[in-house]
């Protein structure tokens, strides 16, 4: 895709302007690189952040075009190479949204056939149950409340608790483990234009028709889904909480930080407010991630939305709510900075938006995508472009922190320098260990990494992300730059962390 200025341009115009920016946006932090300052990155596993992680994954949408409007279901084909490609990411959470009227719903709001439209839903969630991934399953909501007169028609979330039953019980997707009645119910243009009592009452009435059918048991309330961009709406959470109590089974947010806050350290405060509202003991997990670029002033920002939006109107197909900028390398480097900001601040989990282009579309012409995904499954159907379906540069980073980072895995604190764009997480799981470091920045950094616990690494292996030469096998799937390391991390290992790459280092046999 052209773009106006090439990236290698646009990085070497960031680091000139970090220093400058920066400082003037957050007056309380001043990002330096003093040579003479340890470079002592050290793993604390007496000290644990999450217990047990429920992993990282994406949204993975039923198709619902595709099937009702373009004449072009998934092929046999095209779902053996999505299952291929998620076997390599092995993603352990999973985010998936419907609306009735693409459903059960399709022959009228207050219908109700469960067979409808069932294939791309079946499919997904047949995967999803076989391989032991969590499900949080949703509604956009639209079919479910009337703004206007601010009702719930009761009818229609009945149906929709028998849905749940129908695929639960029926259909035995015990993978379905928590459900969210109405997706971003804060926005304005949601289905509740961000009327708090509005998404209470509809979702009270659905847990009570899921109590009534005997399936809450098996599935809770995901909530309250709300897409949080400033830091002044916790009372969605601590209202939900006080509401709700344990009814709720998972607390979830969406977040769409400006790259400038994967610098500055306003994202990790962002996380923080968000996850200190909820209750102690408490999980909760970010439901969409991504980088939008229209929610900062800063220099670089205004750039990436510039170029994203020239982008956008000059292609006919992509739809306005896109990220284009998702074919650049740096695009990979940017989400792991900002999943491993996720996974430090407590989170547990995370699924980025999202996982295919084909997905959702701007219209219901098929032709103007959303794009946002690690793929466009569709790329030659849709759009006679078989490009389209190969993987993208980011598919490498977050595959690696979706395969190493397994439903139970252990999190610890990780002890990191004063470096501009560094981040690092550190995770266990039945005695294999993942230690992950990024660096966003266009420097590299020195570093030496130690365990607390005196670790050794035996056979272990090192994957860097990087933007030439990152290896690969046939399939597009991340291969290791070493194999069969040994790694004294007690006394400590010297590595370099280049500029903008992942490094990820890891004992796990798979």
């Amino acid at each position: 895709m052209k773009k106006e200025i090439t990236i290698r341009k646009m990085i070497n115009f960031f680091s000139l302007v970090l220093l400058i920016s920066f400082t003037s946006c957050n007056d309380d932090w001043e990002p330096t690189i003093d040579p003479i300052e340890s470079g002592d990155l050290v793993v604390k596993t007496s000290q644990v952040i999450n217990e047990s992680y429920i992993g990282n994954g994406a949204q993975w949408d039923p198709y619902p075009q595709a099937y009702r409007y373009w004449g072009t279901p998934i092929s046999d084909a095209d779902w053996n190479k999505l299952y291929t490609r998620l076997d390599y990411m092995k993603p352990s959470f999973m985010r998936v949204v419907i609306g009735s009227y693409d459903k059960y719903a399709l022959a009228g709001a207050d219908e109700y056939n469960p067979e409808d439209l069932f294939e791309g839903l079946n499919k997904i969630l047949q995967y999803c149950q076989d391989n032991n991934i969590t499900v949080m399953l949703g509604d956009w909501g639209y079919n479910q409340v009337d703004i206007n007169s601010e009702m719930i028609f009761e009818n229609r979330l009945k149906n929709a608790a028998r849905y749940i039953d129908f695929l639960v019980r029926e259909k035995g997707f015990t993978c379905i483990k928590h459900y969210s009645t109405i997706n971003e119910p804060n926005l304005g243009g949601s289905a509740t234009d961000g009327n708090y009592e509005l998404w209470k009452n509809a979702t009270q009435y659905f847990y009570q028709e899921l109590e009534a059918l005997g399936v809450t048991g098996k599935v809770g309330i995901a909530g309250p889904d709300i897409a949080p961009f400033t830091r002044d709406i916790t009372s969605w959470i601590t209202d939900t909480t006080n509401d709700f109590g344990d009814k709720i089974s998972l607390y979830d947010i969406h977040t769409y930080p400006p790259r400038e806050w994967m610098f500055n350290g306003d994202y990790d405060e962002f996380l923080k407010i968000y996850k200190d509202a909820t209750p102690a003991g408490s999980q909760i997990v970010i439901g969409e991630f991504g980088f939008k670029y229209e929610t900062s002033t800063s220099t670089m920002d205004t750039e990436l939305f510039r170029q994203n939006l020239s982008a956008i109107n000059s292609d006919p197909n992509v739809a306005r709510d896109s990220n284009t900028l998702i074919d650049e390398f740096f695009h990979g480097v940017d989400i792991a900075a900002a999943t491993m900001k996720i996974v430090n601040a407590g989170y547990s989990g995370a699924a980025t938006w999202n996982l295919d282009d084909a997905m959702h579309s701007g219209s219901t012409s098929g032709q103007d995508l959303k794009i946002w995904g690690f793929w466009n499954i569709l790329g030659q159907e849709l759009l006679g472009k078989p490009e389209k379906e190969e993987l993208r540069p980011h598919f490498y980073s977050y595959s690696l922190l979706t395969r190493y980072m397994q439903t139970g895995s252990k999190v610890f604190t990780v002890d990191i320098p004063n470096r501009i764009g560094l981040d690092a997480i550190a995770v266990e799981k039945d005695g294999k260990y993942m230690i992950a470091i990024n660096n966003i920045y266009t420097e590299e950094h020195s570093l030496n990494i130690k365990f607390d616990n005196k670790l050794q690494l035996f056979e272990a292996k090192k994957f860097i992300y990087r933007e030439n030469d990152r290896k690969v096998d046939d399939n597009g799937f991340p291969v290791p730059t070493e194999e069969g390391l040994t790694l004294d991390f007690g006394a400590g290992e010297d590595i370099i962390i280049p500029a903008q790459t992942l490094t990820v280092i890891t004992n796990f046999d798979y």
